[in-house]
């Protein structure tokens, strides 16, 4: 049975939903992508570096330094509309049909986040998403997070299947490579010209959006 492990933030949902509300806080919408960059970084960092954080915790850091270099007095009103806007992002438009589409051969279809599991259902189930999927799991079940390999590990051990028999499927060539050091298959999808697949770990398929990469998959797997 084909299974599929998708990343969430920015592969399924669309963190644009997030612009007005960074926009109201920092008086332009493009804070938000200087926000989950730097988010990321921290991210990475304590995974290097120790002791383990949290997802949210390296968010919630990337809010006090984004707020110090753009001198805005940042509120605990302001923290918690990131937050309540974090649990109620759209979708991409490729997504559902993307997930119907396997859903319809029988395949599995995991969730994998970086975020906890209780936000990633509660995510999801905002988007309309949550009944395509069999399992929703987190990085944080490893102590970790992703692109640490234990998290992918710890993921195929949860779905109780060998890492070379799942694929992983994001946006992100740093999440490509963290699945493919796991042992992963990999899809890329780059619906922007950022998207790029890193030379350093080319992925199993790579296609434009959520519907290509699947079928790509799909044909991989019926061979």
């Amino acid at each position: 049975m084909t299974c599929c492990l998708f990343d969430i933030n920015e592969t399924l949902l669309d963190l644009a939903g997030l612009d007005s509300v960074f926009f109201q806080v920092f008086g332009s919408s493009t804070a938000r992508s200087a926000w989950f960059a730097q988010t990321l970084q921290n991210a990475m960092t304590a995974t290097i570096t120790g002791p383990s954080i949290s997802f949210e915790e390296a968010g919630q850091a990337a809010l006090t330094m984004l707020a110090q270099r753009e001198r805005v007095q940042l509120s605990e009103a302001d923290r918690h509309s990131v937050k309540t806007a974090m649990r109620m992002l759209p979708a991409h438009p490729d997504a559902e049909l993307a997930l119907e589409q396997l859903r319809n051969t029988g395949a599995r279809i995991v969730a994998l986040s970086n975020n906890a599991r209780e936000l990633v259902n509660a995510q999801l189930s905002a988007a309309g998403l949550r009944a395509y999927f069999n399992d929703v799991l987190s990085a944080e079940d490893a102590h970790t997070l992703k692109p640490d390999a234990p998290a992918y590990l710890q993921a195929a051990k949860a779905i109780g299947e060998k890492p070379e028999a799942l694929w992983l499927i994001a946006v992100h060539a740093w999440d490509i490579a963290g699945a493919q050091r796991a042992g992963f298959k990999t899809a890329l999808v780059s619906r922007t010209a950022q998207q790029v697949p890193s030379p350093l770990a080319p992925p199993t398929v790579q296609g434009p959006n959520l519907i290509t990469v699947i079928q790509q998959i799909l044909t991989i797997e019926s061979a």
